[in-house]
């Protein structure tokens, strides 16, 4: 899919780029989680003083939607740093060397797998708790098996395809071939596309876990309990309800958007 002619994925990127900035500007701006709230501005309307207006302890919505980045962006970035450390190396070495190692791995994979990954992430959780770093770990290791397999099977596919054999005659290092040829050259769209995915679910994971306050407790915000804690209220301004909805949705869609532009011909995976 070309970017150039599709906006999507430009839009999708520049969505992201403004989550990663948020993270990372939003705990500079000196906003007060706890000295936000003004009991004589609850659910206060969208102003200029308040952008989405105020929720239910009248802290202003803005500015927590900000502050909510932090828990997403810096432990869903470590989620993929782990998934990528596990799955690449094991892929790589499933897909290029076959036999009795890719099954050895295929099979830990596998045993991987056996679990959903939800219910994976809950057993871990219920037994070392609701960490943020915990939560980025165990969302790394069980995504790890869904990329290796792909990397596996990109792999070897390749392994005996003629560019890769006329190289070996040519005298290429191995270490070159696998790296430069194979990794970068057949591999890295697939990996973005699957990292992307793998964000897209800790995403899914925090909001849900926060949602039923297992997550980020108040009165630090996550987009989930934002979200669950003015549900309850009648009379709660539609700004404070689809504000975090729509912040849900948009970095769900652009993670969708990107990937579609990172998609490679011929390739389905």
């Amino acid at each position: 899919m070309s970017w150039v002619r599709d906006p999507l994925p430009w839009l999708g990127a520049a969505i992201l780029v403004t989550v990663l900035l948020a993270a990372v500007l939003g705990p500079l701006s000196g906003y007060d989680v706890v000295a936000d709230a003004d009991p004589g501005r609850v659910f206060a309307a969208p102003s200029a003083a308040h952008w989405l207006g105020t929720d239910h302890l009248g802290r202003d919505v803005a500015w927590r939607l900000v502050i909510a980045t932090g828990p997403l962006v810096g432990p869903g970035l470590l989620a993929c740093g782990v998934g990528a450390a596990l799955a690449i190396p094991l892929g790589t070495a499933s897909g290029v060397l076959g036999g009795p190692v890719a099954t050895a791995i295929r099979f830990a994979f596998t045993v991987v797998e056996g679990l959903p990954r939800f219910v994976l992430v809950l057993l871990v959780l219920a037994i070392y708790g609701h960490d943020g770093l915990i939560l980025a770990l165990v969302a790394g290791v069980a995504y790890a098996p869904t990329l290796g397999e792909a990397i596996h099977e990109r792999l070897e596919g390749l392994r005996q395809a003629d560019f890769i054999l006329a190289n070996r005659a040519h005298g290429v290092p191995e270490t070159q071939l696998v790296l430069v040829h194979l990794l970068w050259g057949a591999c890295r769209r697939l990996i973005a596309r699957h990292l992307l995915g793998l964000f897209a679910f800790f995403l899914v994971l925090e909001t849900t876990l926060s949602y039923l306050e297992f997550g980020v407790q108040q009165p630090w915000p996550s987009w989930g309990n934002m979200l669950a804690f003015d549900l309850d209220y009648a009379d709660a301004t539609p700004a404070a309800l689809l504000a975090p909805a729509l912040a849900i949705w948009l970095v769900l869609a652009a993670t969708t958007w990107v990937r579609r532009g990172l998609s490679d011909r011929g390739h389905d995976a």
